[in-house]
């Protein structure tokens, strides 16, 4: 009896060792943390003097060896995802964590931006043209534009931030036809394409454009405060949104938070528009660790933060207008 226990635990051990050196091509989405902003966020001429606090949420990507792989299963918190079907999983892990650190260096950026000018002051941009990063499949731009094409002129008119774009553009109406001059492999192309309406919140019809996403390359910014960010270990844009409510809060009088804990995500653009993020259900599960009263989610992920919503009351947002009108009243 003895030996046969003992060769059954060195038999599990092996067993263990064995799933812990196979590996898969699937890697774990897991819970991250929800971090308290006002620790890590300094505004000069800011006060700390809110009583609610806003709160960071994040995940963690891990590769999943057999061992990994089979908890992963079970675990109804963790998500599982194959690295060939994921773009950013599927290449080298130096490359995908320089991307992940230049995307949050931007979205600091643009959450400064966003705040100050809220705030009344007025920062200064500037970038080297409008980098496409993808392509509405009704665009009439679709297979005459590329993503990592440059936008530098709309018509005759220099182009240099995105910012400078929709505001040339809303001058303009749907069907009317445009020059496009862009950037392709150090090489200058120019193109005509018909601007078409864009669909907003709820597909309603707000605006009009090419039909791409899109960034201003090289952003550059120059603040009338100086504001420190100690978010080191976070990486990605999705943080943003949450940045930019800790700044101004910091900034103004009156407390956005309103006594309570608003956890929330989201990609917010230089415009104030919020998009689409990953990893909707971790982050929920963060902010229910740190006991959050609510958690701000995009319009596009409402459905989805619905489904693991039981503790915790999920507000959907389409823009940076829409969040403060919609804390205003909680």
């Amino acid at each position: 009896m003895y030996y046969f226990k003992r060769y059954f635990i060195i038999i599990i051990i092996t067993v263990l060792i064995l799933l812990n050196l196979i590996p898969t091509p699937y890697f774990l989405v897991i819970p991250g943390q929800a971090i308290n902003l006002s620790e890590n966020i300094t505004v000069e001429n800011g006060e700390k003097d809110a009583k609610g606090q806003f709160l960071l949420t994040s995940t963690a990507i891990i590769k999943a060896n057999l061992l990994l792989y089979v908890y992963g299963f079970f675990d109804p918190n963790i998500d599982l995802r194959n690295r060939d079907d994921e773009i950013f999983l599927n290449m080298d892990q130096k490359d995908y964590t320089n991307i992940m650190e230049k995307l949050m260096q931007e979205s600091q950026m643009i959450s400064k931006v966003v705040a100050l000018r809220k705030a009344g002051y007025s920062p200064e941009i500037s970038g080297r043209g409008i980098l496409i990063n993808g392509i509405l499949d009704k665009s009439p731009a679709k297979d005459k534009l590329l993503p990592g094409d440059v936008i530098v002129k709309i018509d005759e008119q220099p182009i240099h931030t995105l910012e400078e774009f929709s505001e040339i553009v809303r001058g303009y109406n749907s069907n009317q036809i445009v020059r496009i001059t862009f950037l392709r492999n150090n090489s200058t192309y120019s193109i005509l394409i018909p601007l078409i309406e864009l669909p907003g919140a709820d597909d309603e019809t707000e605006r009009v454009g090419i039909g791409v996403y899109a960034d201003t390359k090289d952003l550059q910014c120059e603040f009338p405060l100086k504001i420190e960010i100690n978010l080191e270990k976070i990486k990605g844009p999705s943080a943003s949104l949450m940045i930019t409510l800790e700044i101004l809060n910091q900034l103004t009088e009156n407390d956005l938070s309103g006594s309570l804990l608003i956890a929330g995500t989201g990609n917010l653009s230089i415009d104030g528009r919020i998009s689409k993020v990953d990893g909707i259900k971790q982050k929920i599960i963060s902010a229910k660790k740190k006991k959050a009263d609510i958690f701000l989610v995009p319009q596009n992920n409402y459905s989805e933060a619905l489904k693991f919503s039981q503790g915790i009351r999920i507000i959907p947002v389409d823009d940076f207008e829409d969040i403060l009108m919609k804390l205003i009243k909680l």
